[in-house]
């Protein structure tokens, strides 16, 4: 959320993200999760004179096919479930070390023959300062709420959240460093009975909850290597006798003359993990004689 390496999806994380190649630019990713659920993505932005940086994007999660049984386990037949997510952002600078954008969502489910629509908005800040190789994103996401939800009648809010990050990178050494605290609205993340624990109890369990880290090797501008990890994720889904790599995540960039490719991958349980793969492209390296 503070470290943003000009990939247009990224977007998504937080609107505040700006690059000068982002114009004309063009993102596909595809994710492969768990228990057979699919994402792919679509995004493209360009430069608008007098108004900003302005993109859009399409999100498709797709959770695979049911089995449709009466109340006696008789067969009736099959059906999906999937998840749309319509957005459009604006990016603009605020000063030479700032830039801030909103986004504005349209999210629409369907669940066998029941149907879900809702509205949201994110907003972000981002602040850089290149002398210092200091950067920190704030965002506030999912401000909005269900104009239909699947049976047709609620209006209940979208789970709302607040990040905030710092990422720095070394001088004389190709690492950069981030640190996330997530959900900045809400103190207790543990799974526990509300009703008998103290909401504002401090702990370090649930402080270290709130905790994202991750090491980058950065020795260049055509290659990076990632590792994050999750500390919510280890607690909650990690087993005490096998581990292993959970709460984890491995992640890589590859710059070329005209693609940009990236691969990451997350652990979140011993039965499999999720792998996500991108593609960056700017249609003006295409069309200009030089390619470049």
């Amino acid at each position: 959320m503070s470290y943003f390496g000009g990939e247009l999806l990224q977007l998504a994380d937080n609107p505040a993200f700006l690059d000068s190649s982002l114009s004309n630019a063009v993102s596909f990713s595809y994710l492969n999760y768990l228990a057979g659920i699919n994402q792919a993505s679509i995004a493209y932005g360009r430069t608008v004179d007098s108004v900003g940086f302005v993109s859009g994007y399409l999100r498709y999660f797709d959770y695979g096919k049911f089995l449709e049984t009466d109340e006696v386990g008789n067969e009736l037949g099959s059906f999906r479930g999937a998840d749309y997510e319509i957005g459009v952002s604006l990016t603009r600078v605020y000063s030479k070390n700032i830039t801030y954008g909103v986004s504005f969502k349209q999210l629409f489910s369907s669940l066998y023959q029941y149907f879900g629509y809702g509205v949201g908005l994110d907003a972000g800040v981002f602040y850089t300062n290149p002398k210092y190789l200091f950067n920190a994103g704030l965002v506030v996401k999912n401000l909005g709420f269900e104009v239909i939800d699947l049976s047709g009648t609620a209006r209940n809010w979208l789970p709302a959240r607040a990040d905030i990050s710092i990422t720095k990178k070394f001088a004389k050494a190709p690492i950069q460093l981030g640190l996330q605290y997530n959900h900045l609205q809400r103190w207790n993340l543990a799974n526990v009975d509300t009703e008998l624990e103290d909401e504002t109890k401090w702990t370090f369990d649930n402080l270290a909850r709130h905790i994202s880290a991750s090491v980058g090797f950065v020795p260049n501008e055509k290659f990076q290597l990632f590792i994050g990890y999750n500390v919510q994720r280890r607690l909650e889904l990690a087993t005490t006798e096998r581990p292993r790599l959970i709460g984890f995540s491995f992640g890589s960039n590859i710059n070329l003359k005209r693609f940009s490719l990236y691969y990451s991958l997350a652990s979140y349980h011993l039965s499999g993990a999720s792998h996500s793969i991108g593609l960056k492209t700017n249609i003006h390296n295409w069309t200009s004689k030089s390619g470049a």
